[in-house]
């Protein structure tokens, strides 16, 4: 298949045995794989956006550049720079299991929907998956190119892979063996993201577009221009109302999720957006921006008129309603299940993880 203290976690567990595989040699068996009912999501009515920092996470080695909540909300991932995964107990904020692996970052994490696998994807070519109650590798995926994003389907029977090169792949799960290469991309895939029902598949690419994929067939169904650098950030609302895709621009777009029209853009964003996470059950939208220039001693630099911001938003007004100014190196972001906690990640300028809870 086509891979503190700050913290990052990925978890990938081991069921008797452990196997590595070339994707890019795999042939694709044509699974007829089924995905569970769509999701029924309640939106709600009044936005919850009072969100204060609580605690910030330092002393990591290495820069934090992943993070993912266990679907229970009982764990946090955290994955960095320095070949380790850490797990949290969001109850107590202490590590309880270090992963290790000697493949350089840990780029990306993501657990399964029923929270029994966790996915790391590595900057050396690889993805390990993880059994999460024995903490044991499962099996280690070739991709042949350094992961950028992973996102597990409907009901977890495929993991989708953005990587650096134009094809995404489609991890067959329960065959370990690649299912499907989605080729549409020009450039190398940044972000990818399942929409709540796992229906279809969202992708942003440095070719400076994002296309929504039909996850059944792997058909793509439109091709979404208009942003003029790497998108590199994507998210369904809670609804799968709409697709919101985040460029190196500095601008967010909001897309029809259904028919990929375009509908408005958020402006707010001196610098490029790289994290994009909705509050569960809402419609409020938090953006974050990262830093690109750094100086001496990898300090970032501020560019007039930057605050280094999170944004909240209501996407249905396509408004915002609320702005955090200060933390900068912003890398990755995520909010717990329940909403209560919202963890951002920093790389640079100090190698931290903030968490904000709702009051």
């Amino acid at each position: 298949m086509e891979k503190f203290y700050h913290v990052y976690v990925g978890l990938l567990s081991y069921c008797l045995f452990a196997s590595s595989v070339s994707a890019e040699n795999a042939n694709s068996p044509g699974l007829a794989l089924t995905l569970t009912s769509p999701v029924s999501v309640t939106t709600s009515t009044v936005p919850q956006v009072n969100y204060a920092k609580v605690k910030t996470l330092r002393g990591y080695p290495g820069n934090i550049l992943s993070v993912a909540f266990s679907p229970d909300g009982k764990l946090l991932a955290v994955g960095t720079s320095e070949q380790s995964i850490e797990i949290w107990d969001v109850t107590t904020w202490q590590i309880i299991k270090s992963l290790v692996e000697n493949d350089d970052d840990v780029r990306a994490l993501a657990f399964s929907r029923n929270g029994k696998y966790l996915a790391s994807g590595h900057n050396h070519n690889r993805v390990h998956l993880w059994d999460t109650s024995t903490w044991k590798k499962i099996t280690s995926i070739r991709t042949s190119n350094t992961v950028n994003a992973l996102s597990f389907n409907g009901d977890d029977s495929v993991l989708a892979i953005a990587r650096d090169a134009d094809k995404i792949l489609l991890w067959d799960v329960k065959n370990d063996e690649t299912y499907k290469k989605l080729k549409g991309h020009s450039g190398d895939v940044k972000a990818i993201a399942y929409s709540p029902d796992g229906l279809r598949l969202a992708s942003g690419s440095r070719d400076n577009s994002a296309i929504i994929w039909d996850a059944i067939s792997g058909d793509k169904i439109k091709v979404l221009n208009g942003h003029s650098d790497n998108v590199e950030a994507i998210s369904y609302s809670p609804d799968g109302k709409y697709l919101i895709t985040g460029s190196n621009d500095n601008a967010i777009s909001i897309w029809d999720a259904k028919t990929g029209n375009y509908i408005d853009g958020l402006v707010g964003h001196a610098e490029r957006i790289c994290t994009l996470s909705f509050v569960p059950n809402s419609n409020i939208l938090v953006s974050g921006d990262c830093i690109i220039r750094k100086g001496p001693f990898e300090i970032p630099i501020r560019q007039a008129g930057s605050g280094c911001k999170l944004i909240f938003w209501d996407v249905h007004s396509f408004k915002s309603i609320k702005s955090i100014d200060g933390d900068c190196g912003l890398s990755c972001a995520a909010f717990s299940p329940d909403g209560k906690n919202f963890i951002t990640g920093h790389a640079v300028g100090g190698r931290f993880i903030t968490i904000f809870e709702r009051k």
